[in-house]
């Protein structure tokens, strides 16, 4: 249901879109009478309208969000299948949203990443992250004890660099000083690139993606840096750049949005229905000490378009603030909206669960060995007996009210069971995989796996809907990677396009306020003493050429879905094949063999007495009955051609057909541009307006009659499609230039003298038959296929001509007051443009059809 709903909103947007694309983008600049605050609302309206778009037509956004150092990275790796596919690095300050699209791939093989995309900040997005780094610059530098600066006040990138230079200067706070460098880097980046590479879209290889988003580490000890330490501004780029080399890439990594990025999976790794209706969005790892305020402002902006979030903890460092403090940051992101409803939990690292602070493994020995002899195992006895699983269960918990979304992961040993299934499959680059072959280096999470494993048993033995027995089960099996696909996939199935729809339905909803905006500005407008109403004649003009676009796009839009047809509704490409098989049936070759056939043998006798010398040619025996390949060509290529012929009218005809039917759809159109056009009128257009609006004019004229398309059409194709060559397709052996002789059939005289009396000749000659009908429909019928392709490429080209026009036209006010005949100097007309917000003002999505 959710995707017939998104389909609704798509065509509420463009419709949206294609209206304003008809009026002049800057209304106030045309009459004096016009508020500015029109203009406004239109950028607003086109900007709602586009939103409405892209979600109604994107996939599911699934975003990874982790506290940092919590192994997301590794995650991701395990849950495509290898370990560092991904282009991501580990310095906090450095990092990207990264989108994953995943293609599926038949056949056990290894995942492959391609196609690296590089998109870029645009200059409204970097004025925005600008802002979101001063304000946080600014609160940090009050926690420093300095005085509080209006941000109004710095009104360049000079002014606000003194700034950064002046509170370095003026204290050693850590936090503070993180955030002067990353945002010294980010201004000395835009002015160096911004002019050149914002906006731009970047494609890149593997190697240049791995090395230029790997960047070097800033130095730790920042408190003893002076401010004349800080990387100073590269030299400035003059032109956008036709590639991107790794070190322009490091350069300019400040400015970057997102980077996109293909992966091929393997089915058997990850066997996704449906893959191409989510992606998967990786996140900078957020709440290091100095992790980048323009990495979170990059984050919480992608987040506002996130229909599921994954949220991974460190199972490493249970009970750390860290997550919820991002879990504050999303809701603030999305006020009105309950979370726990979008999220799912990863608990990463779980076999490095600090048992430590438990007495070291000791007490879930001693759980797993009383439960041989003592009564069942409870879940309430294994949170008492080790306090710091209930604690990492408990952080995950405060994040969603359904406990199946909880997932204990290992990420090592989900790419280590991906090893052990193929020699040939690689789980990673060779350096990851040495480490995870290195000896002892996965011992103590396996040998805990085992004892988990055990757990989840006497735990799913007292209550088969234990919670914590499963979420074990599922970790012992392989680290929880299966089952975190398995989640991912049952939530976009249930729960992300629902979420999609919800979005979308938000965005369509700030489409509706600005439609309102835009109504009581009319309103407005005609209360100043703009006339009401307009001429008959003009509005009906207006009516009929926005009639006939609508009419031409859906028909364009269905152009080419069946194959051209007879006035009976039959394909064309089924006429000729029955055509072809009726003629070849009915060949005479055929009735001479099988009336000769006598039980299935055909023999060639001699004829004696009377009749051999009535019927005597020369000593010739049964000249008339083809005996080789060649006897056949004749009659072959006389009936090919005639097909051809037939072919080539019934083509014509549905042509013709097709035509008409679009003529009916436009009939009303047509007819009263008929009656108010005329051929003579160009001239005068041209002299009165110039060549384009009698360019206009004469594509108006010519477009409203289908019927005049059919002989440039026609022709067209003729001169386009070649003949068939019977040579060619003709299936048996011929005698030519490569072969001394064709095919001899068995019943030939110089072929039958050693043949058995049992071969059967009557089956011979139905094969015959059948391989001749085969070839010459095969290639008949894809001739009938080229042809209806080319039609369908040339009706298209007319459209494509005469669509942009109507919509052109119905710009040019004038034109269509002439048209019209609706010139009065005594009257103030509506402008076209105000008339088309009217309408746009009071549609609703509601109206479209579906």
């Amino acid at each position: 249901m959710e995707p017939e709903k998104l389909d609704r909103f798509k065509d509420y947007g463009e419709f949206i879109l294609r209206k304003l694309d008809s009026i002049p983008q800057h209304p106030s600049k045309q009459e004096d009478w016009v508020p500015t605050s029109l203009d406004e609302c239109l950028l607003d309206l086109r900007e709602a309208a586009e939103k409405t778009i892209k979600l109604a037509t994107s996939p599911v956004k699934i975003g990874v969000m982790g506290e940092f150092s919590s192994g997301k990275t590794l995650l991701l790796g395990s849950l495509i299948g290898y370990a560092d596919a991904l282009p991501v690095s580990e310095n906090p300050t450095t990092g990207n949203v990264t989108a994953i699209h995943i293609i599926p791939q038949d056949g056990f093989i290894t995942t492959q990443a391609s196609n690296f995309t590089v998109e870029y900040l645009s200059h409204e997005g970097v004025n925005e992250c600008l802002h979101f780094m001063l304000a946080e610059a600014n609160r940090r530098s009050t926690a420093a004890g300095l005085p509080l600066v209006l941000l109004s006040k710095l009104n360049s990138w000079k002014d606000i660099l003194s700034w950064c230079e002046e509170s370095w200067n003026s204290s050693n706070n850590l936090e503070l000083r993180y955030l002067l460098r990353e945002l010294v880097l980010f201004i000395r980046a835009y002015h160096s690139y911004g002019e050149a590479m914002c906006d731009g879209r970047y494609q890149i290889d593997a190697t240049t993606a791995r090395e230029g988003l790997q960047l070097a580490e800033q130095p730790m000890a920042i408190q003893t840096l002076s401010f004349e330490d800080l990387p100073p501004t590269h030299v400035r780029l003059p032109s956008p750049p036709q590639r991107l080399p790794t070190k322009l890439l490091q350069n300019s990594f400040p400015l970057i949005r997102r980077v996109d990025i293909e992966v091929k999976i393997s089915r058997e790794i990850w066997d996704f229905a449906g893959a191409d209706k989510f992606i998967l969005l990786d996140f900078p790892g957020l709440g290091a000490a100095n992790s980048g305020a323009r990495d979170t402002f990059l984050s919480l902006r992608e987040l506002a378009e996130v229909q599921t979030i994954l949220v991974l903890l460190n199972g490493k460092s249970p009970g750390s603030d860290r997550a919820n403090k991002i879990f504050t940051m999303m809701q603030q992101q999305r006020p009105g909206q309950d979370l726990k409803d979008l999220i799912l939990v990863g608990v990463g690292r779980f076999d490095q669960l600090p048992l430590d602070s438990e007495g070291g493994e000791r007490e879930l020995d001693q759980l797993i060995e009383d439960s041989l002899v003592k009564n069942p195992l409870q879940e309430e006895t294994v949170f008492q007996k080790l306090k710091v699983l209930q604690t990492i269960i408990d952080g995950a918990s405060a994040f969603t009210t359904q406990k199946d979304r909880i997932v204990l992961l290992s990420p090592l040993l989900g790419l280590a069971d991906l090893a052990k299934r193929s020699s040939t499959v690689k789980a990673g680059s060779p350096e990851f995989l040495a480490n995870l072959d290195y000896p002892d280096y996965l011992d103590r999470s396996k040998r805990l796996q085992q004892k988990w494993a055990s757990l989840s048993e006497y735990l799913l033995e007292s209550n088969a809907r234990s919670h914590l027995g499963r979420q074990l089960g599922y970790f012992a099996q392989d680290g929880g990677i299966s089952k975190l696909r398995e989640l991912i996939q049952s939530h976009v199935a249930t729960h992300g396009l629902k979420q999609l729809y919800e979005d979308t339905r938000r965005a369509a909803d700030a489409v509706r306020q600005q439609q309102d905006d835009l109504k009581n500005i009319i309103e407005e407008i005609h209360q100043q003493g703009i006339p009401t109403a307009d001429s008959p004649a003009f509005v009906e003009l207006c009516v009929v050429v926005e009639n006939l676009d609508k009419i031409y796009r859906n028909f364009q839009k269905d152009l080419g879905k069946e194959p051209l047809k007879d006035q009976r509704g039959v394909v064309v490409s089924d006429v000729v094949k029955d055509e072809l098989t009726f003629r070849i049936l009915n060949w005479n070759q055929w009735t001479l063999l099988l009336n000769k056939a006598n039980n299935g043998t055909i023999a060639l006798a001699e004829s004696k007495g009377a009749a051999g010398k009535l019927f005597d040619r020369g000593n010739r025996v049964n000249s008339s009955l083809p005996t080789k390949s060649d006897d056949f060509y004749p009659v072959f290529e006389k009936t090919v051609k005639e097909v051809e012929d037939f072919a080539r009218d019934r083509i014509r005809q549905a042509v013709l057909d097709l035509l008409n039917k679009l003529s009916s759809y436009v009939a009303q159109e047509r007819e009263y541009l008929k009656a108010i056009l005329y051929p003579e009128m160009e001239r005068d257009i041209e002299d009165k307006f110039g060549f384009e609006a009698a360019d206009l004019f004469y594509k108006l004229f010519l477009g409203c009659d289908p019927n005049q398309w059919k002989e440039a059409i026609i022709s067209e194709i003729n001169s386009k499609n070649k003949a068939i060559t019977s040579e060619i397709i003709f299936p048996l052996a011929r005698q030519n230039d490569k072969h001394n002789i064709g095919q001899i059939f068995d019943w030939a005289p110089e072929r039958s003298q050693g043949l058995s009396r049992g071969s059967n000749h009557q089956l011979l000659v139905l094969r015959l038959r059948d391989e001749i009908t085969a070839s010459a429909s095969l290639h008949l019928v894809q001739y009938v296929s080229e042809v209806n392709q080319q039609v369908n490429l040339e009706i298209e080209g007319i459209l494509d001509q005469i669509i942009p026009s109507l919509q052109n036209i119905s710009k040019e006010e004038a034109l269509l007051r002439y048209l019209a005949a609706g010139n009065s100097p005594d009257e103030i007309p509506i402008p076209t443009w105000l008339q088309i917000l009217s309408e746009l003002a009071t549609f609703s999505y509601l109206d479209i059809s579906m």
